[in-house]
Parts: structure tokens; C-alpha cells; sequence
């Protein structure tokens, strides 16, 4: 029995081993995720606080940070530069596959139409359609850019979760938009609490 049991230890042993050095790497790339996602977070607090945004400081992506870039994108659109926040969120959904509304954000910003009558709410939507009504909340990622979002956005009313992300995104002027405008109208349903 001896002589059976000692080659199948050494070849259990190295597997073992290659087993447990894959989850140091998993958990410290994790951990460096967080702080990087973390590190945005402040920096976009410190950036609203003082009132004026530095896109240079948010763009500066330490080895191309994706919520960096994704909250770049998001000061982007709300100075009506839908066409350079399109950038931005792909730089952010290339940097990490998992902030699902990067992508989202990118797609409708590609479409959109810059200036005063633009359509960036709409395209949201439409886009969120066109990728299967996923849950916008539905990983930390999402959730933690969407909590900071909406730590700065005022609520008018209480929204659903693409509603806010919608919110937290556009302008003064697309928000008067998503309340009252006609062309919103149609959409009315995506943006209430209901779903």
C-alpha cells in the first residue's frame, strides 16, 4: 500500500501548492481592485466638494483604473461631452469587464446626440434593452460607482435603479428631462420604481 500511496502524494503535493499560490493571486488582485475602486471614489468625493472638476487628475488612471475612467466619463457627461464620455466608458469596460455600465454608458453615448436637445436618456434605455434589462446593481463594481454617483446627484423623486443611473449621469438640463419632457414620456415605466 506503501508504494502506491508515496507517488500519489508527490503528485498531489504540487498541485497543492499551485492551488494555494492561485488563491493568494486571486485574493490580492481582488484586494487591489477595492483600493483601486476606492481610491476613485475619494478622489471623485474630493473633486465635487471643492465644486470644480479636474479631468486631467480623474483621468490619470493608475494603470488604466477603471472607475477612474468610468467617473471621468461621468464628469464628461454632465459638461455635455457625450461623445468624449463614450471614450471614457470604454477605456473603463476594457479595464474591467465586470462594470457592466460602462458598457451600457458607452453604447448609449454613441448613439446619443450632444447639445441642449439631446437624447441620452432615451439611449439608455434603449440600450439597456438591447443588452437584456440587466441588473444594473448586479455586481459590487456597478453598485460602488453607483453609490458614488448618488452620493452628489439630489433625488427628485424615488427612481429605479437605471432610472438613477440615469440620474447620476446626465446634466441639470436632461433632468428636467427625465421629470417632465414628452419625449421621456414613453420611457416613464423603466425610470419609477416599479422595476
Amino acid at each position: 500500500m506503501n508504494e502506491f500511496l508515496l507517488p500519489t502524494l508527490f503528485c498531489l503535493v504540487p498541485v497543492l501548492v499551485l492551488a494555494a499560490a492561485a488563491g493568494v493571486v486571486g485574493l490580492t488582485a481582488r484586494a487591489r481592485r477595492r483600493r483601486e475602486y476606492q481610491t476613485a471614489v475619494r478622489a471623485w468625493s474630493d473633486i465635487m466638494r471643492n465644486g470644480s472638476v479636474n479631468l486631467d487628475t480623474l483621468a490619470q488612471a493608475e494603470h488604466g483604473s477603471a472607475p477612474r475612467w468610468y467617473l471621468a466619463g461621468c464628469a464628461l457627461l454632465r459638461a455635455g461631452c457625450v461623445k468624449q464620455a463614450a471614450r471614457a466608458f470604454g477605456m473603463a469596460h476594457h479595464a474591467d469587464h465586470r462594470l457592466e455600465t460602462a458598457a451600457l454608458l458607452a453604447f448609449a453615448c454613441l448613439k446619443a446626440h450632444e447639445g441642449p436637445d439631446g437624447d441620452l436618456p432615451e439611449q439608455i434605455a434603449q440600450t439597456w434593452e438591447q443588452m437584456k434589462r440587466f441588473d444594473v446593481r448586479g455586481n459590487w463594481e456597478d453598485r460602488a460607482m453607483l453609490a458614488c454617483l448618488r452620493a452628489d446627484a439630489r433625488e427628485a423623486q424615488p427612481l429605479s435603479p437605471l432610472g438613477r443611473l440615469a440620474w447620476s449621469v446626465v446634466d441639470d438640463s436632461q433632468r428636467t428631462r427625465l421629470l417632465s419632457g414628452a419625449a421621456v414620456a414613453a420611457l416613464a415605466p423603466l425610470w419609477s420604481t416599479g422595476r
